[in-house]
């Protein structure tokens, strides 16, 4: 599964004019005792490891409780623009949705997500207390529950271990650790780091190293861009100076490109999400299924931050059937389903509790550093022109890639786009 995956649909703005909603935020729980029990549910998911986990308990839930689950498939393009047509009917046609971060502010503004946050906070079975707080944030909108985590995947450093014993270095600790491995690297013949720099997703990765050295894509609580800071500039420097130890496959690439990259057994270190496990670990598909190790990305002078990703699930504002849409994620979702959920094949939400499951250990090999990653890990503001701000400031790293202008070439240009994107965004959270 790719973190970032693909940007979100075009036209969400036609959409939302269709459903004729305002920037609401949802209704509250019914939770009516006047309210009759529902005999089904409708679960809309989209292709991933999460929505086959959870295909194969709603099978359990239904003979535990009675209440069917309707399973619809949607594509990826297909999730807001159909949710959020849905909402403006008077008759749910999805109970429950699976859904990416970026597309969370278009399903909010849109009225498509009810507030769980009654549901959540008096829910012992779910015990939302098992989250840090840094996860419990990921899934807030504002101060609003309006989903949970259904898988947590932040960016992890990996570094490719034969190629690090033949350069007699150590997994990169810092920033400057990182710089020195990857000239380490690039003396032995092979690719000291994998960053992107095409035209499609490589702004994700810039921001990644922005957020790594302290810096922010906007100042907290507002749509105004932070990117003039000494951080920002540091970072679009190291990011920039990595360029020509960077395969081409990455340069012309995004995430599916990295991740691509260091299964050939040539690069280094890359920072990406750890939701590529399941491809580096699978001998059929990685020439290092055996030769990685994964951990808590660098620090840099202001501390460690990494950003971080993975799907969301919530329960629609036009839901009658709220009460039995939520029985169904405490059961999937709730502090004891964890072993269930993993054994099915999904990446979990990072709950704290893991780290005393044998079982969660086994079968996640990586889940020491995926639970670490998460306590310092933060989301990207959510805010509707965040798919404008990537499609256009990965243009610009490609270009400045291209024609050798590299950072100096490159951020006076994302400073002014990105301006100019958020002075048209009245949410930024």
């Amino acid at each position: 599964m790719s973190s970032t995956r693909k940007s979100l649909v075009l036209g969400l703005a036609a959409v939302l004019a269709l459903t004729g909603a305002g920037c609401g935020s949802g209704t509250e729980p019914s939770g009516s005792s006047e309210t009759k029990a529902a005999s089904s549910i409708t679960v809309a998911v989209t292709s991933s490891p999460s929505a086959d986990a959870l295909s194969s308990l709603a099978k359990d839930f239904e003979q535990q409780t009675g209440i069917k689950v309707n399973i619809v498939q949607l594509t990826y393009d297909q999730i807001s623009t159909k949710v959020l047509l849905a909402a403006g009917q008077s008759t749910a046609a999805y109970d429950v949705v699976q859904f990416d971060s970026p597309m969370y502010p278009a399903l909010v503004s849109g009225g498509a997500l009810a507030d769980l946050s009654d549901y959540v906070k008096n829910s012992a079975k779910y015990d939302y207390s098992d989250f840090s707080p840094q996860v419990q944030d990921y899934a807030m909108f504002g101060d609003q529950i309006m989903s949970v985590p259904l898988s947590t995947e932040p960016y992890v450093l990996w570094s490719n271990t034969d190629l690090m014993t033949k350069a007699g270095v150590k997994p990169a600790d810092t920033l400057d650790d990182y710089v020195a491995n990857a000239a380490a690297f690039s003396k032995i013949g092979a690719y000291g780091s994998a960053n992107a720099f095409g035209a499609q997703m490589s702004a994700y990765f810039w921001l990644q190293a922005v957020y790594m050295f302290g810096g922010t894509l906007t100042k907290p609580g507002t749509c105004e861009s932070a990117l003039d800071s000494p951080a920002v500039d540091a970072a679009t420097k190291f990011y920039f100076d990595l360029l020509p130890t960077t395969p081409a496959m990455a340069v012309n690439g995004g995430d599916n490109e990295m991740a691509s990259a260091f299964i050939q057994g040539d690069v280094g270190q890359v920072v990406t999400a750890t939701g590529y496990y399941s491809i580096v670990a699978d001998p059929t598909q990685s020439k290092v299924p055996n030769s990685f190790v994964m951990t808590v990305p660098p620090s840099g002078s202001s501390g460690r931050h990494t950003l971080m990703f993975g799907w969301l699930i919530g329960i629609t504002a036009n839901s009658s059937a709220k009460d039995e849409a939520w029985q169904f994620l405490e059961f999937a979702l709730g502090k004891d389903s964890m072993d269930k959920l993993i054994s099915l094949g999904a990446p979990p939400p990072a709950r704290t509790s893991l780290l005393n499951s044998p079982n969660a250990k086994q079968a996640i090999p990586y889940l020491d550093v995926l639970i670490n990653s998460s306590e310092v890990g933060v989301h990207l503001p959510y805010t509707p022109v965040m798919d404008e701000i990537i499609t256009e400031v990965s243009a610009e790293i490609s270009a400045a890639a291209t024609d050798g202008s590299g950072a100096a070439g490159f951020l006076p240009k994302a400073r002014q786009s990105v301006t100019s994107i958020l002075a048209d965004a009245d949410t930024c959270l």
